[in-house]
């Protein structure tokens, strides 16, 4: 039977915990699914803290912390999970001792680091070329299918991006369209001169038909056939059909994205210019695209 003392702690850290959940959705901006991932991270942390009898946060020390880690390693989770949950225990104890709860940081000098990260599957500039070709003039979708894919590698944004995309969120004039990304952040991406004249050629001539099917599409670009805004599951129906055409097995939104920031670190393009267009709030994210050559690295 769960004693007093047990449940207060419980009550307690779950109210912190459900305080800082708020505080990541309503000032952070971040998105649904990491809010979920940092939710069953601090409830293994709080399950963790119970089992060693630990009744108050500010007796929680960076050796407390290394414990934790080191137990959710025994436990089996892959490093990256455990990379991820260090992570949020360091953001954890920072909007602690912002919010005045505890005057001490302890995971200040807290690390996990991932080692031997996979690097992104990417397709070579000649797969590419080979992709963006589009599917053959007779099928039905054939405009709507080849806009996708040229303005997912011109742009190298993410599928949900790209199904959320509104008919006046394209400015055809600049070659330029708004997007928005992970939290809410709305950004500005270069579509370029092929894309911008296969999304146009698309909304004139094949989308009022599509339109046709059912009026629900609520301004939304790309429909599916039956008139509806188009989701990620079909986008990467569309690129898994594609990729028949190439020898490098099934390519998804994500390959494509991947293929964008490799090729623009390749032809030129700083760290900072792909960070912007990705989206990344940090540029570490995009360092794993630098898996160029030594002197291409150099380079960017």
């Amino acid at each position: 039977m769960e004693s007093g003392s047990e449940k207060r702690i419980n009550d307690e850290t779950r109210g912190h915990i459900d305080l800082f959940l708020a505080f990541l959705k309503g000032t952070r901006h971040y998105s649904k699914k990491t809010i979920e991932a940092y939710k069953v991270d601090l409830l293994h942390f709080e399950d963790f803290m119970n089992r060693l009898e630990v009744d108050d946060l500010k007796e929680i020390d960076h050796k407390t912390l290394r414990s934790f880690l080191a137990n959710q390693v025994t436990r089996g989770y892959s490093r990256s999970t455990v990379a991820r949950r260090c992570a949020c225990i360091k953001a954890f104890f920072k909007y602690l001792v912002e919010s005045q709860v505890i005057d001490m940081n302890p995971a200040t000098t807290v690390s996990f680091p991932i080692k031997g990260k996979k690097l992104p599957r990417f397709l070579t500039e000649e797969e590419a070329v080979t992709l963006v070709k589009g599917p053959a003039d007779g099928e039905p979708l054939a405009l709507r299918d080849k806009a996708i894919v040229e303005l997912l590698y011109a742009t190298g944004i993410r599928v949900s991006e790209l199904c959320d995309i509104l008919l006046g969120d394209v400015d055809y004039g600049n070659g330029v369209i708004m997007v928005m990304g992970k939290g809410s952040r709305e950004r500005t991406v270069l579509a370029g001169k092929y894309a911008i004249e296969a999304v146009e050629k698309y909304v004139e001539e094949l989308r009022p038909r599509l339109v046709e099917a059912v009026d629900c599409s609520g301004g939304s670009l790309f429909l599916g056939k039956r008139g509806r805004p188009l989701n990620p599951r079909e986008v990467r129906r569309v690129l898994k059909k594609q990729s028949l055409m190439i020898d490098s097995g099934n390519v998804t939104p994500h390959t494509v994205r991947h293929t964008f920031a490799t090729h623009m670190l390749a032809n030129g393009a700083d760290l900072r210019t792909v960070q912007e267009l990705l989206g990344h709030k940090d540029i570490s994210t995009t360092q794993i695209y630098t898996h160029l050559t030594l002197g291409e690295v150099r380079k960017a």
